[in-house]
């Protein structure tokens, strides 16, 4: 997906599911540090944050199942 397409959800899975694996508190900072959030602001953000909630529910489903 290109940077004029507004969806950031694999973006926010990615990070959802490595700071899952890590043991880490949900974050959303990272959203705000793309260019697709700079200039398609909360779609941007909303898919983001939709595809991190999914990514840290896997991946923390994942953790446990590897621990």
């Amino acid at each position: 997906m290109g940077i004029l397409n507004s969806n950031d959800y694999k973006r926010g899975y990615d990070d959802g599911y490595n700071d899952a694996l890590k043991g880490k508190d949900p974050n959303y900072i990272k959203a705000g540090a793309s260019l697709k959030f700079a200039i398609h602001g909360d779609k941007a953000f909303d898919t983001y944050v939709e595809g991190y909630k999914e990514g840290y529910r896997i991946g923390s489903r994942d953790r446990v199942r590897n621990s």
